[in-house]
């Protein structure tokens, strides 16, 4: 038998819950991977931005 479903010896409501209430199920952490994108444009102008000094300075050293 499943631990999170009461049993017929558990009084009804025991510990808080009325019977019949819905136990809710396992809830996944926060991540905070919702704002992948624009941290994916950021990273890419970033780098876009590393390889242009990097050409500009060689240029200006030949």
């Amino acid at each position: 038998m499943d631990s999170r479903t009461p049993s017929a010896a558990s009084p009804a409501g025991g510990k808080g819950r009325e019977a019949g209430q819905a136990v809710p199920g396992p809830a996944l952490a926060h991540t905070g991977s919702d704002h992948l994108g624009a941290a994916a444009a950021a990273s890419g102008a970033l780098l876009l931005g590393g390889v242009a000094l990097v050409r500009r300075s060689r240029s200006l050293r030949a």
